[in-house]
């Protein structure tokens, strides 16, 4: 790859997600739109996934009480962010004063919007990390926007918005992280975006549990569609229940709601294949409950994105309660890689703090028109 001028527009978008599986990196160049040159993603080690899964179930505010084991834990993932964008770099023989800035997400430890005091906390520092590679670094993005009065998440609407709104059509952009979010792009109307409830949460943990933590997810729902989810329906209609679903929009959630082991009794006529499509079932209801209740249209195009887009039998229980003229299909269909959409979101979010544009996430957390996200210069 030929050396590329600053003035190209480079970015670099950094992300670890609520499966704390790897840290992943993307170089893009953004213009009015957005073409990913190339990415890079590092695995978590192991130690630093259990010491992160640790904190993450950790109920004290270790926002305004860091423990010995966060500033570790910040530290670790830190330096290894730094190593995927010095990697990133090398890979695609770009020199560091040829991008104009890194949007770093980092790694969310806790998510609290609705308590007293609400407050967001993500690892990796974003100072260190401007330091270390010499790039100017934008971070902070949830805590900059609860600040402004939002719950700090969902944060992609806003990029959903620039990229993917088309004029003619109604578009739902479904990103199934973690926890399962949705923007909606409807024609005439202002794009709104909210946290419909889990994503991959629960069927992370009810694998992870069934392999002893040989297996991080269910890769293609290969387990899940073994199943029989109807041996749990009491199960699963315990988590239907749930206040939240009922609760108005702007909304978000957090995985720190779901725990599979509160769920979990022995059966023998139940198998784990059982229990996996179960959870895989509540994610498919709670996503296409909240999407009917909120989208009251006759034609919509959904897109997928994140780690259940690779779910193919989560993607088999949506389509089966698909309304008659919805469509299901990724964001590849649109241009942009589904396993890509949020690293292009935070490059984006980094672009447009340090040209000092507010990004209007009114409709999607509830945050005044701000600017999103601090700058640290190396």
């Amino acid at each position: 790859m030929q050396s590329i001028k600053k003035t190209e527009n480079l970015y670099i978008g950094a992300l670890s997600g609520t499966s704390m599986d790897s840290i992943d990196v993307s170089l893009l160049k953004i213009t009015k739109k957005i073409k990913i040159i190339n990415t890079v993603s590092l695995k978590m080690p192991q130690d630093l996934f259990i010491l992160m899964s640790k904190l993450s179930k950790t109920k004290s505010n270790l926002l305004l009480k860091p423990t010995k084991e966060l500033k570790k834990a910040d530290e670790k993932f830190t330096l290894l962010t730094v190593k995927a964008i010095k990697k990133l770099l090398k890979k695609n023989n770009v020199k560091k004063n040829e991008i104009k800035a890194i949007g770093s997400h980092g790694q969310t430890i806790q998510h609290f919007p609705f308590s007293k005091k609400p407050y967001s906390l993500q690892i990796g520092n974003p100072e260190i990390i401007a330091k270390l590679t010499g790039i100017t670094t934008v971070g902070n993005f949830r805590q900059t926007n609860i600040a402004n009065g939002g719950t700090g998440a969902p944060l992609t609407p806003s990029f959903h918005e620039a990229f993917f709104r088309d004029d003619k059509k109604n578009r739902a952009i479904l990103n199934i992280g973690g926890i399962s979010n949705v923007t909606l792009l409807l024609r005439n109307q202002r794009s709104i975006g909210w946290d419909t409830g889990p994503g991959n949460c629960l069927i992370d943990q009810s694998i992870r549990t069934f392999t002893n933590q040989k297996k991080l997810f269910d890769k293609y729902g290969n387990y899940g569609k073994k199943g029989d989810f109807t041996k749990l329906n009491k199960t699963i209609y315990r988590i239907l229940n749930k206040s939240y679903f009922n609760q108005d929009l702007p909304k978000s959630d957090s995985t720190k709601s779901y725990d599979f082991s509160s769920l979990y009794f022995e059966d023998k006529s139940i198998t784990k294949f059982d229990w996996i499509s179960a959870m895989t079932e509540i994610t498919a209801i709670t996503i296409m409950e909240s999407l009917i209740q909120n989208c009251p249209v006759k034609k919509l195009n959904i897109y997928l994105c994140g780690g259940g887009s690779k779910n193919y039998y989560l993607i088999e229980r949506l389509k089966n309660k698909l309304p008659k003229n919805w469509s299901i299909g990724t964001t590849n269909t649109l241009g942009i890689d589904p396993m890509l959409i949020e690293t292009s979101t935070f490059g984006w979010l980094a672009k447009q703090r340090l040209e000092n544009k507010k990004v209007d996430l009114k409709a999607s957390t509830g945050a005044n028109l701000a600017l999103t996200g601090e700058i640290y210069s190396y």
